[in-house]
């Protein structure tokens, strides 16, 4: 399923971000947290997957976190690039990134040095 996800992810020829960074807090504490990388990225021209933000702040049940999953691994497999934000060097998607191949740099050196260009 992640090969599949990739490729219709890349059909609109945009570069992906996929935007790391801790899930605690409130929904409207996360939105705060990730919205000046997410708009940084988005005027950069890369359509941003944010799953801290978007994902509910609970499953239901084990399917639904499942499901959860699934979609957080296809959205890690079509990226271009990982985004982290500070408090994201423990987090799993790390190493499934590094896994497929995909880049991860942190947000700091992707304004800093244009690493994410």
């Amino acid at each position: 399923m992640i090969n599949r996800a990739a490729e219709s992810y890349r059909q609109d020829g945009m570069r992906r971000a996929y935007l790391l960074g801790p899930s605690h807090g409130t929904p409207a504490e996360r939105v705060a947290r990730f919205r000046p990388a997410f708009d940084a990225l988005t005027s950069a021209g890369f359509a941003v997957t944010a799953p801290a933000v978007s994902q509910p702040a609970a499953c239901e049940s084990a399917d639904h976190l499942l499901s959860v999953m699934d979609d957080d691994l296809d959205a890690l497999a079509a990226a271009d690039v990982v985004v982290t934000l500070p408090g994201s060097d423990r987090l799993w998607e790390i190493a499934i990134a590094d896994a497929l191949g995909v880049p991860v740099v942190s947000f700091a050196d992707c304004l800093a040095e244009r690493a994410c260009a």
